[in-house]
């Protein structure tokens, strides 16, 4: 009761509904996403892991945070509001993109003028066009790790064509993600325990970087 509570509060006082599927998710478009091989169904990081996470992260308002797979927009919503940075939040299912579009609506109506600081893109998460002002990404498993793998591709391009210190951020993040990154020789730069860790160690938050 007092974990639902917690992630009431926190969507209320941002104005918008960021909460995975009630009891008839069966019969709804988040569980058609489940059915794919690619894309894994709808999930939420914690308020409380994401409160944590960023008492002990350093984002400027000059950074850019990248959300792929952002659902209903938890993340960008969290991250704009707690470091007022620009983010931008990538998702391909229909219903769910047009949620995050009216939680755009409502989360600008609250803190106004935040608009201009959101992008959202209709599209699969391995055909997006990485920016020279993207500098941040986050990750909670969204595709199979062959995207994910296709994603950072992406990303190091855009390093190469435009050098900078790139971080990535993953919650429960699954071995095959780590070992993809490991294998393309990120670096692993922090781990942060979060609740729940003792009885269930993937509740962390992984962060990696590029070697400079």
């Amino acid at each position: 009761m007092l974990e639902y509570d917690y992630e009431k509060m926190y969507d209320s006082f941002l104005g918008v509904n960021t909460k995975e599927p009630d009891s008839n998710y069966e019969d709804s478009a988040f569980a058609r996403v489940e059915e794919e091989s690619d894309y894994y169904r709808y999930e939420v990081t914690p308020f409380e892991a994401l409160a944590i996470t960023c008492e002990q992260l350093s984002i400027k308002p000059t950074d850019c945070v990248v959300d792929f797979g952002c659902g209903k927009g938890r993340i960008l919503f969290f991250f704009n509001n707690f470091y007022l940075c620009r983010v931008k939040g990538i998702e391909y299912d229909d219903e769910i993109y047009e949620t995050l579009l009216d939680n755009v609506a409502y989360y600008s109506v609250r803190f106004h003028g935040r608009e201009e600081q959101i992008e959202t893109y209709h599209m699969r998460a391995e055909e997006y066009e990485v920016r020279k002002e993207d500098n941040i990404f986050y990750f909670f498993n969204p595709c199979a790790p062959e995207y994910f793998e296709t994603i950072l591709e992406h990303i190091i391009l855009s390093i190469e064509a435009s050098p900078r210190r790139v971080t990535l951020i993953l919650y429960y993040c699954s071995d095959e993600y780590t070992k993809i990154l490991r294998d393309m020789q990120w670096k692993q730069r922090r781990l942060i325990r979060l609740p729940g860790y003792s009885e269930d160690p993937y509740e962390t938050m992984y962060l990696f970087q590029n070697p400079l």
